[in-house]
């Protein structure tokens, strides 16, 4: 029994153990979560992205008037002010005529000067333009004059070159008649071999001869030895005597015969050399010939170099003709030359004109007594000329017309141009009126700030007046985008790069636990309260953090703001 009880107690001990356990972890828990950012999310939707763009305007005139008179005059009197109403009889200010009658007086001067310098520059032109259509003139007659010359010059030239040349083609149509080559050759070859016949001829004959005479003298020797044998000269025996009689009579017969055969061939020799010179072969000379075609020659070379020569006078003549023209022309070129630009003359008679408006504008303004009005109704917006000083370069006083229409101008930022164009539909509200719809009429950037833009809507008639107050308010609507999400949703890191917080899960110390992650968007548009991303990791159940009890990083545990 008392061991049950024991268990019992240590039972119930354990249950208060685990009762305790379970609410220290339920204020761990609750401890926990109260130290976690709070946020409200909210998520995409599909909407059009409306803008709407505000700016107060004023009412400015719609034409104005400028009052002008020539610079440089005194003012003697002003006596209207800026705002006030001007009608045609309202003086506006007073020159000082003593003033006007000065510069009227120099003007006239000046206006002098500048007519003798006109007449005298006038003159001097008719003088230049004279002498330069006599130079001109006499320009042409030379280059006349050189044509002519050079042309006769030119014609003498090709008739020396046609007569050269008629010579020379004369000349070699009647060349020399020459033996030719071949003639030459066969007329030596026949007197040479007529002379080497001679020579020939003339050896035989003179061996003849020498023969002939030999054989005499041996005749003549053994006929002397015979007559001295007979005459008993010999000693010998008569056997002896007669053989020896006989014997040189045989000799002798034989040196007879053989003299008679000696002479029979000399006459032969002889007839043959008479009858090879009674028939001679001159020699033949063809020196006439060489020396006729030799100068035939010489008169072709004459005849040629006086074609050459004739060729380059031509050249010569042509050369110089073209020179002598190329100068003649220079000449009429720079005779017919425009003289230098000189406006001087036209300057002056410029000066003189405007010179002579002015002084005719300084005489209207003296017949007014110097006294200046408005040309129609209206209130004066500037005035600059004052008492004493001279009046100004360009509008004297400028007015207001009152009887055109008036235009509203408002000045927008380069943000708010981008939804209001030329054109546009907008409402405008002038004092206490209602709102009523008009169009803009012109809108252009600012000259002197080109961050901003100029926009002018042109009032109907009777409606606003000058200075006049008015707001300017212009609504358009974009496309219907998918995903549109509160403009608060939307962050800007360091970079200038939009992301969102979604809301997420991830595993922490009491389990799943929501978290804020980081989603980088392309914003296509936006305006005050929403803005409109390109679809992808977001779409229409994600839920975005737009408010925060604390500043957020990627991936911080966070809890639902409660209600």
């Amino acid at each position: 029994m008392e061991l049950w009880k024991k268990e019992k107690n240590i039972l119930a001990a354990f249950g208060i153990f685990l009762v305790f356990m379970f609410l220290c972890t339920l204020v761990s828990r609750a401890v926990y979560a109260s130290g976690l950012p709070q946020v409200t999310v909210d998520t995409p939707r599909r909407m059009a992205v409306n803008h709407k763009v505000e700016a107060e305007g004023i009412v400015h005139q719609g034409r104005e008037y400028a009052v002008n008179v020539l610079s440089g005059l005194r003012v003697k009197t002003v006596y209207t002010h800026v705002g006030d109403r001007v009608t045609p009889e309202t003086l506006l200010f007073e020159l000082d005529t003593d003033d006007l009658k000065e510069k009227i007086q120099k003007q006239e001067l000046v206006v002098k000067k500048l007519q003798l310098q006109i007449s005298d520059q006038q003159r001097n032109r008719n003088l230049d333009e004279q002498k330069k259509q006599t130079e001109s003139g006499r320009a042409r007659e030379d280059y006349a004059r050189a044509e002519n010359a050079e042309g006769k010059k030119l014609e003498r030239a090709e008739e020396d070159l046609n007569d050269a040349e008629d010579a020379l083609e004369d000349l070699r149509s009647h060349p020399v008649e020459v033996t030719p080559d071949e003639e030459r050759r066969a007329a030596q070859e026949k007197y040479e071999a007529w002379v080497q016949e001679e020579t020939e001829l003339k050896e035989e004959l003179e061996q003849a001869q020498e023969e002939y005479e030999a054989a005499q003298d041996k005749v003549k020797r053994l006929e002397l030895e015979a007559k001295k044998n007979s005459s008993g000269d010999n000693d010998g025996t008569e056997n002896g005597i007669e053989f020896s009689d006989r014997f040189a009579g045989a000799e002798l017969e034989a040196a007879r015969q053989a003299e008679e055969e000696a002479r029979s061939r000399c006459e032969a020799a002889r007839s043959a050399y008479q009858a090879h010179t009674d028939n001679p072969v001159k020699e033949p000379d063809f020196s006439a010939e060489d020396e006729a075609q030799a100068a035939w020659e010489a008169k072709k070379d004459s005849l040629k170099d006086a074609v050459d020569a004739a060729e380059r006078a031509l050249d010569d003549a042509k050369q110089s003709k073209s020179d002598r023209m190329l100068e003649a022309e220079r000449s009429v070129t720079d005779a017919d030359m425009e003289n230098s630009s000189d406006s001087s003359l036209e300057v002056n008679s410029l000066e003189l004109s405007a010179m002579q408006k002015e002084l005719a504008d300084y005489k209207k303004i003296l017949e007014a007594e110097g006294q200046v009005y408005p040309e129609v109704e209206g209130i004066i917006t500037r005035i600059q000329v004052s008492p004493g000083e001279r009046a100004p370069y360009g509008a004297a006083v400028v007015y207001a017309d009152l009887s055109s229409p008036m235009q509203f101008y408002v000045s927008l930022t380069k943000e708010q141009k981008k939804y209001v164009n030329q054109g546009d539909s907008v409402t405008l509200t002038l004092g206490g009126t209602s709102g009523k719809d008009y169009k803009v009429d012109y809108i252009a950037e600012n000259e002197m700030n080109p961050e901003l833009y100029d926009a002018y809507i042109f009032l109907p008639d009777g409606v606003g007046t000058i200075g006049q107050s008015g707001s300017f308010q212009a609504e358009t609507q974009s496309e219907t985008f998918s995903c549109c999400i509160p403009v608060n949703a939307l962050r800007e890191d360091p970079n200038h790069r939009k992301f969102v917080y979604i809301v997420s899960e991830k595993s922490g110390i009491l389990g799943k636990e929501l978290a804020a992650e980081k989603v980088y968007v392309k914003v296509l548009d936006q305006n005050e309260n929403y803005a409109a991303i390109e679809e992808g990791v977001i779409d229409g159940e994600t839920e975005l953090i737009v408010t925060s009890t604390e500043n957020l990083e990627d991936r911080d545990v966070i809890r639902y703001k409660e209600p």
